[in-house]
This record gives structure tokens, C-alpha cells and sequence, in this order.
């Protein structure tokens, strides 16, 4: 028997997410697909109820693909297994998503099947398979835990059907972290030995202060103005980054600092927290380096605690109870002139007051969710790791700014 998960089941367009946070970014692609292919048909997941193996990815062709595997329920009860196919073509094209629930039988040994699609593919493109048991109720799935299993499977790489390439009129400077992609006779080429020492300057000093690495190299986008950005990404706005991919707008106009954006990627091998704490480490890390980290968010030339204690006194602060459930910040529901900088002051001040190993942990444990059982959990591990909540910390925090009073 097999229940498709009610909404759960759609192509799903493209959404901007500055947080990368998923499995396997320092994995080294393999140089074939057909190795991917066959490397998942040896796949033995064994789980608490369940065993999976002989995962068959198809043909991982455009178009509709056919995926399978092997699954055994060794209980004597009814198991519900939730499969999740990610087909992701790589670089900023268009991603898929589907996610079926399977009812097995007590002892039942059988090949589950399902359909992937891949509208677009690059060298870059992957396919993710995931599995956990969800807790399902008459009205529909109600709670998806954390994967027991979930892998991306390189399938682009040498694919005959790759049929996206980046434009070819980007020149590229590989180094030792980056490849970086630049419009001939720009700003950034002929600034490019500058761009290579920030960059590589600002890789070490994050990656110092997270105590993380990143073996895939980081491929950077540097466009001479929004117009062409926009054509060749179909993204509004001065900068992205998701996955390894990071891409700015690169003129004499708007020239983004080199932290923000590659702390959110580095940081996302830590875990994928709520947005207080990912794009507040993004602007508190920005303006440790001492550069203008508000400068395109609100308030140019501002730090963030005269920021914050100015905002203070017009009564514009969100209650941190708020804040901490945001799952984002930049739209302008967010009121991100006000989010960002609040949201960097309360991080530098749990930084300050309590050091960077807690926070990286906060990092680690946290969950950007909006659901309800989510905040519960994360407030539950919030308070174990700091002994309070962070609406409990808030007097103390206010009145640490430069203007803060009882």
C-alpha cells in the first residue's frame, strides 16, 4: 500500500536560501554518474525497524526518471516509511521535489517504486535520497523527524544530458578555495588579484573561527551590474548563496564585504538554525572584520548596537520570542532594517558574554522551522545550553547597548 504525502508532492520553484546547511558539502564530486549509479545500488541502510538496499536511480536522464529500492520491514508491526527524491540540477536552475509515504506489514519484504524529474541538468546536478519514519495521522502527515538516512547522489557529473552550462562568456580564477567567474574587461577582472586575497583572507579567518573546513572548492559569480545578473541568474538583488554557489553584484556602486555571504555558507556545516542566529553571525562576523556590515541592509556606516539602541528608543525592537522563531530575514515582512542589525547585536552579545563555544553549539542543536513542535524543542535546547531563554536574556542584553538603561 502506498500514500502519497497531500501537498507534499509538486515541482517546486526555486527559493532563494542563504542558509546552505545540507548534507555532504565537503564531499568531493566523483569525475563519473555511472559511479554514483552503481555506488547506490550497494547502499545497505540498515534502520531501527527497517532495512533498504539496491537503491535504483534510473537513468537520471531529463525528463522522468524511475527510482527503487529494496525494503524489508523486520518488526511485527505496521511500519510508515517516508521516501524524499531532491532532484536538484545544480547551479541556480530549477529543482524538484517529491515525498511519498510507504505502509509495510509486519515481516513484509518488498520493492518500493517512485518518479523523480529533472527539468534541467548541469554539471553540478544531484540527486538526494532520503528516509525517516514520520508520524502520521488521519488528516495527513503531521511531523517529518530527522532523516536516518539521506545522501546526494552526483548525477551530473559527466552526464551525456547535461544541457545547462554557465554562460561561456564568464572567465574563471581558480584558487586555492574558490573558482570565480567574471565578465572579461570588468571591474572584477581587472580587480581580480585584490578579490583573490580578500577572499582567500576571509576563508581563513571564518573557517579559523568556526573550526570548520570546506574541501569543494566555492564557485563565486561576479556580475558587473543587476541587469546582467538578473539575465544570467533570474535573481533581483545584490547578492545569493546556497549550496557552494555564491553570487554578487561586483561594481563601482556595490561592492559586497567578503564575509557575509561565505559565512553563511561555512557556517552551514555547523546546522541550519533560525534566522536570529544565521544572519545575525552573518552581520556580527562582517562587522568584526570591520567592515560597513549594514551598509546595503538599512544603515549604511551604523554598527549594529547604535543601531539597535536608536531603534530601541523609537520602539521599533521585535520582542526576541519573535525573533527567535523568524525562519528568515530579508523579506520585508521581516522588517529586515530592523531584524538584521537586532539580530547581530543579540548574537554579539551571546558571543561576548558567553564565548563562542556555546553558540557554535546553539548552531549545531537549533532548527530553522516555523512548526510549533520545532520551537518547543528548540527553546528546550536553547535553555540547556545558556540556562535561560532568550526573552529571559533580553534586560541584560538591552542594557548592554551603548544607550541601554533599567
Amino acid at each position: 500500500m502506498r500514500l502519497q504525502i497531500r501537498l507534499a508532492v509538486s515541482l517546486l520553484p526555486f527559493v532563494f536560501a542563504c542558509l546552505p546547511g545540507t548534507l555532504g558539502l565537503g564531499q568531493v564530486q566523483p569525475r563519473d554518474y555511472l559511479a554514483e549509479i552503481a555506488a547506490a545500488r550497494q547502499e545497505l541502510i540498515q534502520a531501527e525497524t527497517v532495512t533498504i538496499q539496491k537503491l535504483n536511480l534510473g537513468e537520471a536522464r531529463l525528463g522522468k526518471n524511475r527510482f527503487s529500492a529494496a525494503v524489508r520491514n523486520n518488526t511485527e508491526s505496521y511500519v510508515t516509511l517516508l521516501l524524499d527524491l531532491r532532484a536538484d540540477p545544480g547551479l541556480w536552475l530549477r529543482k524538484w521535489q517529491r515525498q511519498l509515504l510507504f505502509l509495510l506489514t509486519p515481516r513484509e519484504e518488498k520493492e518500493i517504486e517512485a518518479e523523480y524529474k529533472f527539468l534541467r541538468l548541469s554539471p553540478e546536478g544531484w540527486l538526494r535520497v532520503g528516509f525517516a519514519f514520520p508520524q502520521v495521522k488521519s488528516h495527513g502527515v503531521t511531523d517529518v523527524p530527522s532523516f536516518f538516512f539521506q545522501k546526494k547522489y552526483h548525477v551530473g557529473w559527466g552526464n551525456k544530458v547535461v544541457d545547462y552550462k554557465v554562460s561561456q562568456r564568464f572567465e574563471e580564477r581558480q584558487t586555492k578555495h574558490f573558482r570565480i567567474y567574471y565578465f572579461p574587461h570588468s571591474l572584477a577582472a581587472s580587480e581580480m588579484s585584490t578579490i583573490v586575497e580578500q577572499r582567500e583572507s576571509a576563508f581563513r579567518k571564518i573557517s579559523d573561527m568556526l573550526g570548520v573546513g570546506y574541501r569543494e572548492p566555492i564557485r563565486l559569480f561576479l556580475f558587473p551590474d543587476a541587469e546582467v545578473k538578473k539575465r544570467e541568474r533570474g535573481h533581483t538583488g545584490d547578492g545569493f548563496a546556497f549550496g557552494n554557489i555564491m553570487g554578487e553584484i561586483y561594481s563601482e556602486k556595490t561592492k559586497l564585504d567578503p564575509y557575509h555571504e561565505l559565512t553563511h555558507i561555512l557556517a552551514g556545516q555547523l546546522g541550519d538554525p533560525p534566522a536570529m542566529f544565521n544572519e545575525g553571525f552573518a552581520v556580527y562576523v562582517s562587522e568584526l572584520m570591520r567592515t560597513d556590515a549594514l551598509k546595503f541592509l538599512g544603515s549604511p556606516g551604523k554598527k549594529v548596537d547604535d543601531v539597535v539602541a536608536a531603534q530601541r528608543k523609537e520602539g521599533k525592537l521585535i520582542p526576541l520570542e519573535g525573533l527567535f522563531a523568524f525562519t528568515e530575514i530579508g523579506s520585508e515582512e521581516s522588517r529586515s532594517t530592523t531584524s538584521y542589525p537586532e539580530a547581530a547585536s543579540f548574537v554579539k552579545f551571546l558571543i561576548e558574554k558567553y564565548g563562542l563555544d556555546k553558540f557554535r553549539l546553539a548552531y549545531k542543536s537549533l532548527e530553522n522551522s516555523s512548526g510549533a513542535e520545532v520551537i518547543r524543542k528548540n527553546k528546550q535546547a536553547y535553555r540547556e545550553i545558556y540556562g535561560k531563554l532568550p526573552s529571559e536574556m533580553e534586560p541584560e542584553w538591552l542594557r548592554s547597548l551603548p544607550t541601554g538603561k533599567n
